[in-house]
């Protein structure tokens, strides 16, 4: 590195630590010591008033051993014939302790279970919950008296069972190990999903769960209100060894807590590839590969979106609904070197990636999105990050960190081969199609769905 580039860094390094109590200063300049000191962080985004709220704190409870997966309550519910028992015992499992009002989440706090964060979202994380930017939801997406655009943040969460092998990738922090990575059976990621959208305009929201979130650019803080709550199960009675659930709230239901008026929206165990407009549209097929509630649906039938996942697949309130979860769980691939942004690599990625179709009447495209891989890669020569999107995203963090802050010691982190992207200067310059991102809608892109959702 030159030296007045790695001056810079280090500038920007010190900086960043000083400015940010979440943040351990790194022990020394080397690599490792600066990656185990960003593996650390909390958060690095601002924070604006909040004065005396508790600010959120990473936490890795990696077991060391294998938990013992024998007694899981849901492995003894049969999810194909009874998704709502198998889906609701997932949701109990989760909230027992960490729902409680004394933990609130904060999972460093329950010290009868083990949960723990995934790493390298620090950049990404608000202080106050630790909470990611996710798609916003559009205009009528959640409700008819909804007009205005909706922001949705999440924090996501891992059982015992996951941080075991979230522990096994990270065990050295300056070098994590994807070589065959995998989840073992009994795995479970848990999403709490808030939105800033008002009961006025969204009535179903009325007494939820709220949190003072510091979403804004600045650190300034808004209310938001509990939404969804994803699941995912690592489960090998799936055929593609995955279950995607989700749940929404509802206010109109009974209970004492939000969390008792939380409703499974669906399930989902594949992709169901042979489900076209056309089938779907002439009434002669329909989703068989997920379940979806219709209490749930209801709520969506007569907008404009009309189903929650393309042609009656299941997906959540806030998720596109021209995909569906396992599907998008799908790319979640390491390609084990850095993909920078706005980089002709990323633009290549973004095209070998299956990407859910902007057109849902484009046969072709929509047969290369909704398919079911097993365990395989969604893109041949990558390693597969068993459809866990926030294990891939973190993976590609610390890549490109790597890349920018250490460059001579960037490619020597990684023990899966470098995909071998056509960077050349004529790649550079050809013009790829643009992706659609299925995480999230840009306020004013144009919709594309040729009517399919202006009912």
């Amino acid at each position: 590195m030159k030296p007045i580039v790695l001056c810079f860094f280090m500038l920007v390094t010190f900086w960043a630590f000083q400015a940010r109590a979440d943040c351990p200063a790194p022990a020394d300049k080397s690599f490792a010591a600066a990656a185990t000191a960003l593996f650390n962080c909390s958060s690095s985004r601002p924070l604006k008033g909040g004065d005396g709220e508790r600010k959120f704190q990473v936490h890795y409870d990696f077991p060391t051993q294998l938990p013992d997966t024998s007694a899981l309550p849901w492995q003894s519910i049969d999810p194909f014939a009874d998704p709502y028992r198998y889906m609701t015992t997932i949701l109990q499992y989760a909230t027992k302790v960490n729902a409680r009002p004394e933990i609130d989440w904060r999972i460093e706090d329950n010290k009868t279970e083990q949960w723990c964060d995934a790493p390298w979202f620090h950049m990404l994380r608000e202080p106050l919950h630790g909470m990611t930017s996710e798609r916003w939801s559009r205009p009528k997406e959640l409700h008819e008296l909804q007009t205005a655009w909706a922001r949705t943040w999440a924090v996501g969460i891992y059982n015992n069972v996951a941080c075991y092998g979230l522990g096994q990738m990270w065990k050295d922090p300056s070098f994590p190990k994807t070589k065959g990575f995998a989840f073992a059976d009994g795995a479970l990621g848990v999403k709490m999903l808030f939105t800033n959208a008002m009961p006025a305009q969204v009535p179903f929201l009325t007494g939820s769960k709220e949190w003072d979130v510091a979403a804004n650019d600045d650190g300034s803080i808004m209310t938001m209100r509990l939404l969804q709550m994803d699941i995912s199960v690592k489960d090998k009675r799936s055929p593609n060894g995955w279950f995607f659930g989700t749940f929404m709230y509802d206010a109109a239901q009974p209970g004492n807590t939000p969390y008792d008026r939380l409703i499974p929206v669906g399930l989902i165990w594949g992709s169901d590839a042979d489900l076209t407009s056309t089938n779907y549209l002439q009434g002669t097929a329909s989703a068989k590969e997920s379940w979806v509630n219709p209490v749930a649906a209801a709520h969506f039938y007569s907008l404009p979106r009309h189903t929650l996942g393309l042609f009656g697949r299941a997906n959540g309130p806030v998720d596109n609904p021209l995909s569906a979860c396992i599907t998008c769980h799908q790319r979640a691939v390491d390609w084990g070197r850095a993909v920078q942004a706005k980089s002709p690599e990323e633009k290549e990625a973004e095209v070998l990636l299956p990407d859910a179709p902007a057109d849902p009447f484009d046969a072709a495209a929509a047969k290369k999105y909704f398919r079911d891989i097993g365990s395989n890669s969604a893109v041949p020569d990558t390693q597969s990050l068993d459809y866990t999107l926030q294990v891939s995203k973190g993976i590609g963090a610390f890549r490109n960190w790597g890349a920018e802050a250490f460059p001579d010691h960037a490619s020597s982190t990684t023990d899966v081969p470098p995909y071998p992207f056509k960077s050349t200067v004529a790649h550079a310059m050809q013009e790829l199609p643009q992706a659609v991102d299925v995480d999230r809608f840009e306020m004013g892109t144009e919709d594309q769905s040729n009517g399919l959702f202006q009912r």
